[in-house]
């Protein structure tokens, strides 16, 4: 068995504490491995805190609603003060599991805008890394380290959300799309077209449009010359470069085409943008 864990106070009840001074408080946080040996709890009358276990590999068996329920890799349980808590591990599932304990007047505020209940999210890696970093700074207790587990616990409840909604509304290989995108936020110089974006994400290009567009609101096209003029502002905004190295900087061959999609996209031609910034910013 490997158990890992941090907490906020040296102290440790079985129960947990409760706080209802501040908005959320964070307790204690840790992760668990199963290999050789089962184990069980039994805290029947529940415990003063919240507790979310993240179940990333393997499975676990939980007493829910007077039944018991295996809940396989990329489940999430929630247990709420004062619910019981009854659940096993068998070493024969390999479980690997994430969990926090966590109090608050803003709790259930919490856990209702972040949507969070039972529910399968899939197993995130991102999930797990800050799952590592939470109980990481209640091991150290560096400055600041509960601003840091409090952004962390946020961060942590909204990709849940994140994952969950992406379980409902599954997009086939979002993942393609996503590389995408970080693709040409780094390579928006060169030359793309549709055709090129399609097989970059091993789709036909009207399926890879259609796609494309649901998953960011605007055409392909679009998104890149977005991302050609906002470079472009930039480029314009250090005043050391005329409109012809611009336009070739952001990956228009053309200067002329260029102050075309300019002026469509921002409602000035890039002349004039540059002697409105230069007046603007001028002390006279």
């Amino acid at each position: 068995m490997i158990d890992v864990s941090g907490h906020k106070r040296n102290t440790r009840r079985a129960i947990g504490f409760e706080d209802h001074e501040e908005a959320v408080v964070v307790n204690c946080c840790g992760y668990q491995k199963f290999n050789t040996r089962d184990y069980s709890q039994q805290r029947t009358a529940g415990r003063l805190d919240y507790q979310i276990i993240y179940v990333f590999k393997g499975a676990g068996h939980y007493f829910l609603h007077n039944e018991w329920v295996t809940m396989e890799a990329g489940n999430i349980i929630l247990f709420r003060p004062g619910e019981p808590q009854v659940y096993s591990y068998h070493a024969e599932d390999h479980p690997e599991l994430y969990w926090i304990h966590f109090t608050g007047n803003q709790s259930e505020a919490l856990l209702r805008h972040f949507e969070i209940d039972n529910s399968f999210i899939g197993e995130d890696l991102s999930i797990k890394l800050l799952f590592q970093e939470i109980i990481l700074e209640l091991q150290l207790k560096k400055p600041v380290y509960n601003e840091i587990v409090n952004s962390d616990f946020l961060k942590l409840l909204a990709l849940i959300q994140r994952s969950l909604r992406q379980q409902a509304s599954p997009l086939d290989n979002m993942f393609g799309i996503d590389r995408l995108i970080m693709q040409l936020n780094q390579k928006y110089m060169e030359y793309w077209d549709v055709s090129m974006m399609a097989e970059f994400c091993d789709f036909s290009p009207s399926y890879f449009s259609h796609m494309f567009k649901k998953r960011t609101g605007i055409s392909p096209i679009q998104f890149l010359n977005d991302l050609r003029i906002q470079k472009a502002k930039e480029l314009l905004s250090s005043g050391c470069m005329n409109i012809s190295t611009v336009a070739a900087l952001v990956g228009f061959e053309d200067a002329l085409y260029f102050s075309r999609v300019f002026r469509r996209e921002t409602g000035t031609s890039p002349t004039r943008f540059y002697l409105d910034l230069l007046q603007k910013n001028s002390p006279y």
